[in-house]
């Protein structure tokens, strides 16, 4: 069942902002970096993003769609922060970005090799500076090893993690993720090193330098299927929805839709034989440990996809659930996004007639973002708090 509207259900949880005070200097661009910014905003941080005037973070025109002059994907990863524009080449740019750093804890970064250094803004040089900082760095594939100065997007670090050589179907092309999980991961990593440094701080009074980069966190994330491998598992391959040790593990087709089953033990195999009425084809003895089942993969499948074929998704999901078995209907985002689920968490919520996905700590909780900044929005406004706190200078400084 799905809802017409993704409106949140009424707030009942208090507010959760635990970083209520703390500035973040915001230098990054596309998704990691602002995706980690965002998610200390929701936690209470006062995000400053620094953008290129009128240029900024290349996603804000990456469209259609767009939401007023930006685009959809730009202000799903961007809620809740103020941008001020300033030419960080410029003289006068790096001027009020020094001030800028003054009054922040955290600066995020994710400049390509030997930009921070051309700004006057390498890691080292700031925290001589300013001791206080948590400078964290956002990179490709690092600042040391043959490949540090290498670009390092989200498809590129999948094709050379070899995450891409087992994603998709099997014998079919390298498939890259649905949704740039590896930046995704990278952003939540450094988070929490930015959380851990300003804990560390509180007992120091002095910041640290974090270093993230998309190419570790996808060989982290491999770690199951390394292990597995150089223990004599075989060479990794793609397996579309299925799992290599565990049968049956995929989405089977019904009548009208897939669905997602599986057995991870035993006895609920046991379940599932009797829920599709089975017992004649998998209630021998040859199919009862998973290591057989494994064997006899193609064959075990085919009767059970000749089953699933018979029935609507309502029907499997009815005789599945009965018997306690895994089950999941395949769904759409945006079904998602509208189910009765999301809506009770709170985690999808309408903002204007745009649906923005929060954060899972700030889910049913009320965040006061707001939406996704307009270019250069706050400059006069943050220029006006650094004057108070750092003594006025001339507002055309900045080169905007």
């Amino acid at each position: 069942m799905t809802f017409d509207s993704a409106s949140s259900a009424p707030s009942t949880e208090p507010a959760f902002r635990p970083l209520e005070g703390v500035r973040v200097l915001d230098l990054t661009r596309v998704l990691a970096g602002p995706y980690a910014t965002m998610s200390l905003a929701e936690l209470g941080a006062d995000v400053v993003k620094v953008e290129m005037p009128g240029i900024g973070d290349e996603t804000r025109i990456w469209g259609p769609p767009f939401v007023d002059t930006s685009s959809a994907y730009f202000h799903a990863v961007n809620r809740g922060k103020r941008s001020i524009a300033i030419d960080l080449s410029s003289e006068a740019g790096q001027a009020t970005a020094e001030k800028l750093l003054a009054s922040s804890d955290v600066v995020v970064e994710n400049f390509r090799p030997g930009v921070p250094e051309r700004l006057g803004l390498a890691a080292s040089d700031v925290m001589a500076r300013h001791p206080h900082l948590v400078y964290a760095s956002i990179t490709g594939f690092g600042r040391t090893g043959p490949m540090a100065a290498e670009a390092g997007t989200e498809v590129i670090v999948e094709a050379e993690s070899g995450l891409m050589s087992i994603t998709g179907v099997p014998d079919g092309e390298p498939v890259r993720f649905g949704v740039a999980m590896v930046d995704i991961a990278t952003g939540l990593t450094m988070v929490n090193g930015v959380l851990a440094a300003l804990l560390e701080r509180t007992r120091t009074g002095r910041g640290r330098r974090i270093d993230v980069s998309l190419y570790a966190t996808a060989l982290s994330s491999l770690g199951t299927v390394i292990a597995s491998a150089s223990a004599g598992g075989g060479s990794p391959r793609s397996w579309g929805s299925a799992h290599p040790s565990i049968v049956p593990y995929r989405a089977f087709r019904a009548t009208d839709g897939h669905v997602v089953l599986g057995a991870t033990n035993d006895a609920m195999f046991q379940r599932l034989v009797a829920s599709l009425e089975l017992a004649e084809q998998l209630g021998g003895a040859e199919w009862a440990g998973n290591a057989d089942r494994v064997a006899g993969r193609d064959l075990l499948e085919s009767f059970v996809q000749d089953a699933v074929g018979q029935l609507t998704v309502d029907e499997v999901l009815a005789r599945l659930r009965a018997h306690r078995v895994l089950v999941a209907p395949v769904l759409s985002p945006d079904e998602a996004a509208r189910s009765e689920q999301a809506r009770a968490l709170g985690v999808v919520v309408d903002e204007g007639g745009v649906l923005v996905a929060r954060g899972p700590l700030v889910a049913g909780r009320p965040d006061g973002l707001g939406p996704a900044p307009g270019l250069g929005e706050h400059t006069d406004e943050i220029l006006a708090e650094l004057a108070s706190e750092h003594g006025s200078f001339e507002i055309q400084e900045v080169a905007r």
